[in-house]
């Protein structure tokens, strides 16, 4: 049996992941920070970054590596301290993985990771592609160092798939399910100027992608991973409120931009600023379920589960 090693497994993403992979082709293990007892046939194995701890050397037949792990970049305010989290969390644990797999007697067969499209320039009024360069601001930065991490595996022989994630709509978890107490009670409005683009991307279509990047050896690369459909915030917001069956404010009522930033502080910039991302590589190779917002959020919110 095939061995798929995942961290960041008991995340939103990681979750869903490990629920629709083939248990009868894939054995699982999971990376995590935590002692925990192996359940429903799947293995975690205990490890820790920050002190170079990690035991990979009794994992029979790797085929892949699935990385998600990293600090949630809207987890706490953006102090020095908690900055420094976000990017080490990324970088240290890739460091500690790719020095692990490069001693094994064989490679993984490819590596599949979470990156994200902060990497690009913010409020571009033309969609960025893979080869667009990267934005100045602190999410570009780490954008920037964790990928340089994940070439390291490429360069070592493992067939390598970069994949930049744009917002993730579940209900379950992420930015939906901190809105909708807001929205169900009347007080969804859009933010700032209303006209920043949202680059968005359905749980399921984001973790079949991640499937096909592991099974498909077409898979190389960058891709950024969002629907076709890209909206504004305002054009969000009145899906949001129209699927849940709550009316919309008149236009000029919004969210003002000095709130948010006295609230928020700079992480504010991840509402304020628009990502304008294209979909057209990975739209080549895979034919998304839910394209549009209205679709997707009909299948997060279905009628009788409001």
């Amino acid at each position: 049996m095939k061995s798929i090693l995942i961290t960041g497994g008991t995340g939103l993403i990681g979750s869903r992941l490990i629920k629709e992979l083939d248990k009868s082709e894939y054995q699982i293990y999971i990376l995590t920070r935590k002692k925990i007892s192996d359940k429903n046939g799947i293995k975690y194995i205990q490890w820790d970054p920050d002190n170079s701890m990690l035991d990979i050397s009794h994992v029979r037949n790797l085929y892949s590596i699935i990385n998600l792990a990293g600090e949630s970049i809207d987890g706490s305010r953006w102090t020095s301290r908690y900055k420094r989290k976000i990017l080490e969390s990324r970088v240290n644990s890739l460091k500690l993985l790719q020095s692990k797999v490069s001693q094994l007697s064989k490679l993984p067969e490819s590596f599949v990771s979470a990156s994200a499209t902060g990497y690009y320039q913010e409020n571009t009024s033309k969609p960025q592609n893979e080869v667009d360069p990267p934005g100045e601001n602190f999410l570009s930065n780490v954008v920037i160092n964790w990928e340089k991490e994940m070439e390291k595996f490429e360069k070592i022989g493992v067939r390598t798939v970069v994949l930049r994630i744009g917002l993730v709509l579940s209900r379950r978890g992420g930015v939906l399910k901190k809105l909708y107490p807001l929205f169900k009670f009347f007080l969804g409005v859009p933010i700032g100027s209303g006209k920043q683009i949202i680059s968005w991307i359905h749980e399921k279509d984001m973790v079949d992608v991640i499937i096909k990047a592991v099974e498909n050896t077409n898979f190389s690369g960058k891709f950024n991973v969002v629907a076709p459909e890209r909206v504004t915030n305002t054009e969000f917001t009145k899906s949001l409120l129209k699927t849940l069956g709550r009316f919309s404010y008149p236009n000029f009522v919004k969210a003002p931009s000095f709130v948010i930033k006295l609230i928020f502080g700079e992480q504010s910039n991840l509402v304020l600023n628009g990502l304008n991302v294209s979909s057209k590589k990975l739209s080549a190779k895979y034919q998304f379920k839910f394209p549009s917002l209205d679709v997707a959020l009909g299948e997060i919110y279905k009628r009788n589960n409001l």
